[in-house]
């Protein structure tokens, strides 16, 4: 091993470092590395070692659960290349504040609601801030949570928010969260309820019904939102919603790590005080931030939204929500057609829905991962009383051929749930 000298022989500043490791720790010998490669070989064996990965362009994604695989038109990849990956804050030049700004916009003008902030890390972040938000608005120091909002969601906030936040869960009956249950939980210490439309289940929740129970205990009701959604469905504002919250994920990007995940705050105005981060005000023809960023975010997530939304308009985003729910019906009859496959919940629901399997839920999901399939989530782990139980979405990128498929894999895995092994050989499908 080097003694970490210069080439005059003087000590060098890696020397001081390693004077501080003890002689007998220190490696002894030459670092044991494969031989240099060619810049053929070398992305070759890239290739090779992601081969075991699957990914989109060579599966068939019926995976929902938060993050969904839409259809990305062409212009938005073109632009957020251009625009690239650094982060946007208040210090940014005016081209990327006035994309904040009209995210904001859009995003006020999709919910009904007066304000909306600037963003946030992440759809959980966002959903902790608006609970944080009606609790300074109130003073208050609980929240009713609907148990049918997404798990992972439920977990962030209870991680950022309590305590000093209590957090008490709602029951759920036939998909839904009941009123009554919220109700027997509001009190004079509730500062918000909170609810998932639609919700982890893929069901629609009665939206107007909760912000009545809300109202009447002196609460706000803060929604989350699928904003896909938001093309078929009534906006949160006029349906009593105070606040909202989405994650712009279906907006413009894919599944892939980390999610692409980009959190969005609307609320009414008199609430605007008690929401924390800042946002982009339009003064003299000049974008001016408001108030101050507690985090960064990449700029390419800002814009893509944008770009999606400029690019679908609003007959776009009605489309995409129509086809989504069309698939996901689609799917659903399909799967159902499968002799020991049938609808936990049979509420109306929009492009994800629960199904109950005869046999174990995790072994359907990977003798369907096996066939290239992405789809069956289980929710067991989360929710304990739904044994065998799998979750499945559809969006507007599955066509009838993609769900036949799904079908006909369903059907073989019934005919070898006899024996001890579900694995399906790839010659099988």
């Amino acid at each position: 091993m080097s003694d970490a000298r210069g080439q005059d022989g003087a000590p060098s500043p890696a020397g001081d470092l390693l004077a501080q490791i003890p002689p007998e720790l220190r490696l002894a010998r030459p670092l044991q590395l494969p031989d240099a490669l060619s810049e053929a070989e070398l992305s070759a064996r890239l290739v090779e070692l992601a081969s075991p990965n699957t990914n989109l362009d060579e599966a068939v994604c019926f995976l929902g659960g938060g993050t969904y695989d839409h259809y990305v038109p062409a212009i938005v990849d073109e632009l957020a290349a251009r625009v690239g990956p650094g982060l946007v804050g208040p210090g940014s030049p005016q081209p990327l504040l006035q994309a904040v700004f009209e995210l904001q916009a859009l995003f006020a003008t999709l919910t009904e609601l007066e304000t909306c902030t600037a963003t946030f890390p992440d759809g959980p972040a966002a959903l902790a801030e608006a609970i944080r938000a009606a609790a300074r608005a109130t003073g208050r120091d609980e929240a009713v949570v609907a148990r049918t909002a997404n798990p992972r969601y439920r977990a962030v906030v209870r991680s950022l928010v309590s305590p000093p936040i209590a957090i008490q869960e709602a029951g759920y009956h036939g998909g839904a969260t009941r009123p009554s249950d919220v109700e027997r939980l509001a009190s004079e210490r509730t500062a918000c309820v909170v609810v998932e439309q639609p919700n982890y289940f893929g069901c629609f929740e009665d939206v107007p019904a909760l912000a009545a129970v809300a109202r009447r205990s002196g609460a706000l009701l803060a929604v989350k939102i699928d904003p896909i959604a938001l093309g078929v469905l009534g906006s949160p504002g006029a349906l009593g919603a105070d606040i909202v919250v989405a994650d712009a994920q279906p907006l413009g990007s894919r599944p892939q790590y980390g999610s692409e995940s980009l959190g969005l705050v609307a609320c009414r105005a008199a609430l605007a005080p008690a929401v924390a981060g800042w946002r982009v005000e339009r003064r003299d023809g000049a974008f001016r931030a408001v108030g101050q960023a507690k985090w960064g975010v990449r700029a390419e997530r800002v814009v893509r939204p944008v770009a999606y939304l400029a690019a679908m308009g609003g007959e776009g985003l009605a489309r995409a929500a129509a086809l989504s729910m069309a698939a996901a019906r689609q799917a659903q009859r399909a799967i159902a057609s499968v002799e020991g496959f049938s609808p936990r919940f049979h509420a109306p629901f929009f492009k994800e829905f629960a199904i109950e399997c005869e046999g174990d839920a995790a072994e359907v999901a990977a003798a369907l991962l096996e066939s290239n399939i992405l789809g069956a989530l289980p929710l067991q782990g989360d929710y304990p009383e739904m044994e065998n139980c799998v979750l499945f979405a559809a969006t507007e990128r599955r066509t009838r051929s993609d769900i036949e498929l799904l079908r006909h894999t369903l059907e073989l895995l019934g005919e070898l749930r006899g024996g001890d092994d579900l694995s399906l050989d790839s010659d099988d499908v």
